[in-house]
C-alpha cells in the first residue's frame, strides 16, 4: 500500500511557484509522499481537483496575508517586510474552505497557522510588536539561522498537540511578524509564548486539523527532532486514516476520533 500523499501549498512570485526543501524533507520523514500544490489564480475546481489527489494539506509559510481577508486595512506604522500575494491568500483560503468541509488532515506552519484563523472566521494581528500589548517583549521575528531556538512556548498537555509533543515547555525557532488574533471557529489554543502570542491551535478531536506558528520543519536534526518528527508522523498517520475511511469508502464518517 502506498505512502499518503501530502500537498504542501506553495509561495509565489511573478514567474514561479515555490517551496522550501525543509517541508518536503520532513513529509518524507514522517512517512508520507511531499507534492506541491501550485498557487492558481482561479480556485474554481482545482480546489476539488487537489483534494481529490492528496490525502492530507500542509499549509506552508510564506509572506502576510492581505488585511482586507480578515475585515481591516493595510495598517500605518510599519514597513511592509514582505511583498503581499492576494492571488495565494484567496486560494489558499478556499483551499483551506474546502478542506475544512471535507474533515481532511490540515498541518499549518507559520503563515499556515494564521491562514488557518482567516480562512476559519477568525483574525491575526497585522504586527505583533504594534498592536498586542505584552508586558514581555519577546523578538518574534530573529535573527539567527532557522534552525536556531529562540524562545519556549507553553503546550497545554491535556490536547492532542500536547500528546504528541509530549512536554509541557517546548523551545521553538520564531520568524514572523504576525500572529493569530482570533482562533477560527472549532479550534483552540493549545500553545502560548510567555508574552501570550498565540502559538499553537488545534480542531476538534473528529480530526487532525494543527497550526503552529513556528517552524518545526527547519528543526528536524536539532535536540527536539524526534518530537518533530512524532508531530508530522502522526499528521501522515491521520492522512492515511483519511484515505482508509473516507476515500477508499466513500464515506464521510462524520464520528470517527483520531487520538
Amino acid at each position: 500500500m502506498r505512502a499518503p500523499v501530502i500537498g504542501i501549498t506553495t509561495s509565489m512570485n511573478e514567474r514561479e511557484c515555490l517551496t522550501n526543501r525543509a517541508y518536503i524533507e520532513a513529509i518524507r520523514l514522517g512517512g508520507g509522499i511531499p507534492v506541491m500544490l501550485p498557487v492558481m489564480t482561479v480556485a474554481g475546481n482545482i480546489c476539488e481537483d487537489y483534494l481529490e489527489a492528496v490525502d492530507g494539506i500542509l499549509f506552508s509559510g510564506g509572506t502576510d496575508i492581505l488585511p482586507a481577508y480578515f475585515g481591516e486595512f493595510l495598517m500605518e506604522g510599519y514597513e511592509m517586510p514582505y511583498e503581499l500575494t492576494p492571488e495565494r491568500d484567496r486560494f489558499e483560503i478556499a483551499l483551506f474552505r474546502r478542506a475544512e468541509q471535507k474533515k481532511m488532515p490540515i498541518l499549518g506552519i507559520c503563515r499556515g497557522i494564521q491562514l488557518m484563523a482567516v480562512a476559519g472566521g477568525g483574525s491575526i494581528y497585522q504586527d505583533i510588536d504594534k498592536m498586542m500589548p505584552r508586558t514581555i517583549r519577546i523578538r518574534h521575528s530573529q535573527h539567527a539561522p532557522a534552525d536556531s531556538l529562540s524562545h519556549p512556548v507553553i503546550v497545554d498537555n491535556g490536547s492532542r498537540f500536547g500528546r504528541i509533543i509530549g512536554q509541557k515547555t517546548l523551545w521553538v525557532n520564531s520568524m514572523h511578524h504576525q500572529a493569530v488574533r482570533v482562533a477560527p471557529a472549532g479550534y483552540k489554543i493549545v500553545a502560548t509564548s510567555p508574552d501570550g502570542v498565540i502559538e499553537a491551535i488545534e480542531g476538534p478531536r473528529d480530526r487532525f486539523a494543527i497550526g503552529v506558528q513556528w517552524h518545526p520543519e527547519r528543526l528536524m536534526a536539532g535536540g527536539e527532532s524526534k518530537r518533530y518528527i512524532r508531530l508530522f508522523a502522526e499528521f501522515v498517520r491521520a492522512a492515511r486514516q483519511y484515505r482508509e475511511e473516507v476515500k477508499n469508502c466513500g464515506d464521510t464518517k462524520e464520528s470517527r476520533i483520531y487520538n
